[in-house]
C-alpha cells in the first residue's frame, strides 16, 4: 500500500541467532524497516514507532493522520522510525519465510514470538542504525504494548523527555490508541518541543 508520503530510506537488516523469550530460536533474523526523515542531520530527534499487528513499518500508510508536514511525525522536525515486527507478513521474518531446517515456509511451525522479543529486535535495529536514544517510542495496539516494554526494559534509550506523547505540552501520557476514534483524539496531540 502506497501513499503521499513516502519513506527516506527503506531496508532490511539481517542478524544472526535471535533467541526468543518462549524458549525457541530463530536461525537468522530479517528485519524489514523505514526512516522518515534524515537520521544524519537530527541524531538526537528520533521517535520509534511501533505498528500493530497489521500494520507495517511504512507509518504513513496507516497513519497518515499524524505523519507527514505540520503533523506530530513530521520528518523535517524528528526521524521516524519502524521495523516491521518479528513474523510480521511485510517482509521480516515469520511464518513466509524459509525454515533452514525444513527447506519450507515455516507457517503454522513459527515459533511463538513475545512483545519482548519484538522489542529487542527493534533495540539491535537500532544500534545497527547507529541511534544511542530515542526522543520517544509510541504505538497503537501491540504497538502501544511495544511502546510500554521500551520504557520498562530500555528506560536509558529515552532522552529526557522520553515516553509518551503529549496533549499541549502538558505531559499528561497518551494510552495506545485502539481505534480509528483514537487516531483521530491523537491527532490532535503533538511530541514535546
Amino acid at each position: 500500500m502506497t501513499r503521499g508520503l513516502q519513506p527516506t530510506t527503506e531496508a532490511d537488516f539481517s542478524s544472526g541467532a535471535f533467541a526468543l523469550d518462549g524458549g525457541g530460536s530463530l536461525p537468522s533474523l530479517v528485519q524489514s524497516y523505514a526512516v522518515y526523515g534524515d537520521l544524519d542531520a537530527m541524531p538526537d530527534r528520533v521517535v520509534l514507532v511501533c505498528h500493530a499487528l497489521s500494520g507495517s513499518a511504512r507509518v504513513a500508510d496507516w497513519w497518515a493522520e499524524l505523519t507527514g508536514p505540520g503533523l506530530p511525525f513530521d520528518p523535517s522536525r524528528w526521524v521516524i522510525v519502524c521495523a516491521n515486527v518479528i513474523g510480521s507478513c511485510y517482509g521480516s521474518t515469520g511464518p513466509r519465510s524459509i525454515d533452514p531446517a525444513t527447506g519450507r515456509p515455516w507457517g503454522g511451525s513459527f515459533p511463538v514470538v513475545s512483545i519482548n522479543d519484538m522489542v529487542r529486535a527493534q533495540a539491535m535495529l537500532l544500534d545497527h542504525l547507529g541511534i544511542a536514544k530515542v526522543h520517544a517510542a509510541v504505538g497503537g495496539s501491540i504497538g502501544g504494548l511495544q511502546a510500554l516494554a521500551w520504557a520498562a526494559r530500555y528506560p536509558a534509550l529515552h532522552g529526557d523527555r522520553g515516553g509518551p506523547a503529549e496533549r499541549d505540552g502538558a505531559g499528561a501520557g497518551s494510552p495506545p490508541a485502539a481505534s480509528d476514534h483514537e487516531r483521530r483524539r491523537l491527532a490532535g496531540w503533538r511530541l514535546p518541543q
